[in-house]
């Protein structure tokens, strides 16, 4: 939480020392990386649950998953940039960008991006909450440091984006730290690649679950900034991201339910209680901010970005319906993979595929394209509300009926605290 604090201070700062145009362009080139990235999500989930739900006393385990995504990563982090740097002209055309070169920059954030959520799953995997959290202060805290210096030196976008790059190299750093001891080789009988040293069946339906969530809170942006003007989407760039105040306070506290839920026993009630707790935690933020939002639009945007987004007000309100109903999505989809209740991709994937056709379709205003979302939004937590009621319902995910990957790790009930 603290860290969305300061990565929102970064936002503030840039709307006020960028034009409307180019933080629009910041706004969206960020957004893209939101989808491109999503592997690093999917990572960090494959990662926590090889950690967390094996044995404390397999002291090999941590290395041998650190190891095995790493050797997965780094190809795709470096594939990552090389597409960024082929596809920069073609995309600067298609987002009617002056210049290829904040693309460029983009990759170099994106494909760092990739990697840093490995040493972040094994600190989540082995309980180690605090120093997870510290690397979510540091990214933010860099980002912004640099950031400021670059844009104050004439750099712009680019600097803007340079620093989330820095950011993230920083934050990799630094949870390497406390993990040197953990990493180091173990004669404990456990191979460095066991098991567990290759990404199975689970790892790809989560990672198009999370292909799917991300799509869903960044199409938006990119769709506003292809049909609409520059001053349009800078405009809209401002109440997206106070809507995403409502969403990354909400992608803090999945991470806290997917770790705890994950080393619990499939029969342990505590788990219901847990979906419970942050469905209410959620929904308090959301609801509470949204309001907020309805009754002074003009005073939220202001706060932002200042009084050169005034067109922002008009969008705020819709904007905050629109993250209320993908956080309780959220919220329910990340506890679903935690126990193995992977059925939830249908409903994801085709709530993905409905919004983009309607998207392609119904665009005449920012206020149809945010009807649309919110529609498309309200019947996916319909959908995934039921999933997860059936899910509490029947017990677990061998009763439910449910995917299940019969290579996924085993739970083993207390072995973290």
């Amino acid at each position: 939480m603290l860290g969305n604090v300061i990565a929102y201070v970064y936002q503030m700062l840039m709307a006020r020392e960028l034009s409307p145009v180019e933080y629009g362009t910041l706004i969206t080139l960020s957004s893209v990386s939101y989808v491109l990235a999503v592997v690093t999500r999917t990572a960090q989930v494959w990662v926590i649950r090889a950690v967390a739900t094996t044995e404390a006393a397999s002291a090999g385990r941590p290395r041998a998953a650190f190891i095995a995504a790493m050797r997965v990563l780094v190809p795709v982090a470096g594939a990552i940039l090389l597409i960024h740097w082929l596809s920069s002209g073609g995309v600067a055309s298609f987002l009617h960008l002056r210049s290829a070169v904040p693309v460029i920059v983009l990759g170099l954030y994106t494909s760092s991006s990739v990697l840093l959520p490995v040493p972040r799953g094994v600190l989540l995997g082995l309980g180690r909450l605090q120093f997870t959290g510290i690397t979510y202060i540091v990214e933010p805290v860099v980002r912004l440091g640099t950031a400021m210096l670059l844009v104050l030196w004439g750099l712009g976008v680019d600097g803007a984006l340079a620093g989330y790059a820095l950011g993230n190299v920083a934050a990799f750093a630094v949870a390497l730290v406390p993990l040197w001891i953990v990493l180091r080789p173990h004669d404990d009988g456990v191979p460095s690649t066991g098991d567990r040293g290759k990404v199975d069946r689970y790892a790809w339906l989560a990672f198009i679950i999370n292909a799917s969530l991300m799509v869903l809170a960044s199409i938006d942006q990119i769709v506003v900034k292809h049909f609409f003007s520059g001053e349009v989407a800078g405009n809209y760039a401002v109440a997206f991201l106070l809507g995403r105040i409502i969403a990354f306070s909400t992608i803090s506290l999945s991470w806290v339910i997917f770790t705890r839920s994950a080393i619990m026993s499939s029969d342990d009630p505590a788990r219901g209680r847990l979906l419970a707790k942050g469905l209410l935690v959620t929904a308090a933020i959301a609801v509470s901010v949204t309001a907020a939002y309805l009754l002074g639009p003009t005073l939220a945007v202001r706060i932002m970005g200042g009084g050169q987004y005034a067109t922002a007000a008009t969008y705020v309100g819709l904007v905050g319906i629109e993250m209320t109903f993908y956080s309780l999505v959220y919220i329910q989809a990340y506890y679903q993979i935690s126990v193995q209740q992977m059925q939830v991709i249908w409903p994801l994937g085709c709530a993905t595929v409905l919004e983009i056709a309607l998207l392609m379709r119904y665009h005449h205003s920012v206020q149809q394209v945010l009807l649309t979302l919110i529609l498309v939004m309200a019947g996916l937590l319909v959908c995934v509300s039921a999933l997860s009621w059936r899910s509490l319902r029947s017990g677990g995910p061998a009763a439910a009926g449910e995917i299940v990957d019969p290579d996924a790790p085993t739970v083993v009930a207390g072995s973290r605290g």
